[in-house]
């Protein structure tokens, strides 16, 4: 069995669907285990207007999911929520993809 498709059968069982969009345009979608960072720094910071939800979570995306290891303005989309990427990286084992490792901080609601 590859290890891409052992990590594919955990995010069957574990993950959440997922949109990818670069620059505005939506590339697909897939799967992946998405949890809080909780350990980094606080997640409402001071601002001159209040505080400032700035709430950070762990991406594990399985490797088909449509990221490139590219410059851009890349989002993923979980339901309601997106996210924007912080921080995206393969994970590798010799010339396979075992999956995608994002930090995503998510965005302020859009008030209506």
């Amino acid at each position: 069995m590859r290890l891409a498709g052992a990590f594919s059968a955990i995010a069957a069982r574990y993950g959440q669907v997922v949109e990818v969009e670069k620059d505005g345009t939506l590339l697909g979608s897939g799967r992946a285990v998405l949890r809080p960072v909780l350990d980094r720094q606080r997640q409402f910071l001071p601002t001159d207007l209040g505080l400032a939800r700035q709430e950070e979570t762990l991406c594990l995306g399985e490797a088909g999911l449509p990221f490139a290891d590219q410059a851009g303005a890349w989002v993923v989309r979980q339901g309601e929520t997106a996210y924007d990427v912080v921080n995206l990286r393969p994970v590798t084992a010799g010339e396979e993809t075992i999956y995608w490792r994002a930090v995503l901080r998510r965005r302020e609601e859009e008030m209506p």
